[in-house]
């Protein structure tokens, strides 16, 4: 079953269905037990008013029992005095079994019940007064009465019910909910807070082993970080004594390729070393930051250094961030597009629910088939970029690390008429 597709949904579906089925066998209980005792006390009823009738039509002359026949109909039967045989077919009902031997004691005389030729009448008895004369008793055919509080009631008590499952299904599933919420917030370097372990006993069950499950990934996560820091860390002194000693070397060609890779080598270990340092940076708390202001401030500082970064602009505005880490996420953006595609363009775009800081380059893009694998770490495509740029395939997972603290995620694609475009886009809190 495939619809509802919540657990909330699901379980109310099965119990509503379960309380309608339950209140409709209810209901037809209550009107088959209703009509039963409606019967027997019509019946019951019936024997003594036609007794009553017989006794009083016998006294009465037969030039005026015609007279009398209006006074003594009832709501549910009616009186007429018929001569001739009696027509139509034998009613062999339960029902009609059950008045006539009633009416057999009460009249100590034998009554027959047929079919009844007439619309809206169950059966026609056939009896006979003292004096020989035959009488028809038309009976109404049995109508259920129920009093319109009971249906209420039954519609009532279903409303309740229902509202009762709902709390009930309710507190089942809230914890269920809050453990897919606090699943989907774990993030690398975010803060965390252990989930309540109260309530009942499977849930304080499950709400332990995910708390526990919690805590040795953040172990697992901070000692792998820290295992990369430490050999990033520790490769620096090798290799500042291997670019000493290739200083040493009497052949120029050599000593050259060697420097080229031991700079190559260092830029790695710093890669990693930034990488290692993104995923736990230091506590920087989130304040309300001008974007502009920032934008701006970084772009100059470009353009101070000669290096090919313009600011096309963007509307004030003002996002609570971290911004430490937003200027390093960016400014690792306007390294790569300068790197890969000559130049930067950064613009800013503000909505009402996020704003983008969007760097552009012209260089030769990424396929769309490879945007979501370059930001993971190590991940490089050389062959779709710059083959002679080198790269530790560290940088945009670097950027990603570090948008994760300031609540906000990369999206890249395609730029019109060539380029990359990189969006960091930073949604506003509620």
């Amino acid at each position: 079953m495939n619809w509802p597709r919540t657990l909330f949904g699901r379980l109310m579906l099965i119990l509503l269905a379960g309380l309608l089925l339950a209140q409709a066998l209810t209901f037809v209980l209550v009107f088959a037990e209703r009509g039963q005792a409606m019967r027997r006390m019509m019946v019951s009823y019936l024997a003594a008013d036609v007794a009553s009738s017989v006794a009083m039509l016998d006294r009465l002359p037969a030039s005026e029992r015609a007279d009398w026949l209006p006074r003594l109909q009832r709501a549910n039967y009616q009186l007429s005095l018929h001569v001739g045989p009696p027509g139509g077919r034998a009613n062999p009902s339960p029902l009609a079994a059950q008045i006539t031997h009633v009416l057999s004691q009460a009249l100590a005389q034998p009554v027959q019940a047929f079919d009844a030729p007439v619309a809206g009448v169950a059966m026609r008895l056939h009896l006979q007064l003292r004096d020989g004369t035959p009488m028809v008793v038309d009976l109404a055919e049995p109508r259920l009465l129920i009093s319109p509080w009971v249906i209420g009631v039954l519609t009532a008590q279903l409303v309740l019910l229902a509202g009762v499952c709902a709390v009930a299904v309710r507190q089942a599933t809230r914890p269920l909910s809050k453990l897919a919420e606090a699943a989907a917030a774990l993030a690398p370097g975010q803060p965390t807070t252990l989930l309540p372990e109260t309530g009942p006993i499977e849930v304080v069950q499950a709400t332990c082993a995910f708390n526990r499950m919690r805590e040795r990934i953040e172990e697992t996560l901070l000692e792998r970080t820290q295992m990369l820091a430490a050999i990033s860390h520790d490769l620096q002194t090798p290799l500042t004594r291997m670019r000493l000693r290739a200083d040493l070397l009497a052949d120029e060609v050599l000593r050259d390729k060697l420097q080229a890779d031991l700079t190559q080598m260092q830029h790695l270990v710093e890669q990693g070393l930034t990488y290692a340092r993104s995923a736990h940076p230091a506590g920087e708390a989130a304040v309300p930051t001008d974007i502009v202001a920032l934008l701006e401030s970084l772009v100059a500082d470009y353009q101070d250094a000669s290096q090919p970064v313009r600011w096309i602009g963007g509307p004030p505005c003002k996002v609570t961030t971290q911004p430490a880490a937003l200027r390093r996420a960016v400014a690792n953006l306007i390294d790569n597009a300068i790197k890969y595609g000559e130049e930067a363009e950064v613009v800013l775009i503000h909505t009402e629910h996020r704003t983008i800081v969007r760097v552009m380059d012209r260089g030769p893009g990424i396929p769309a088939e490879e945007r979501e694998k370059v930001l993971e770490p190590f991940y490089r495509i050389e062959g779709s970029r710059n083959a002679a740029t080198g790269g530790s395939g560290l940088g945009l997972a670097i950027v990603q690390r570090l948008l994760v603290h300031c609540r906000a995620e990369l999206a890249l694609s395609a730029r019109d008429g060539g380029g990359l475009v990189a969006d960091i886009r930073i949604k506003h809190e509620a």
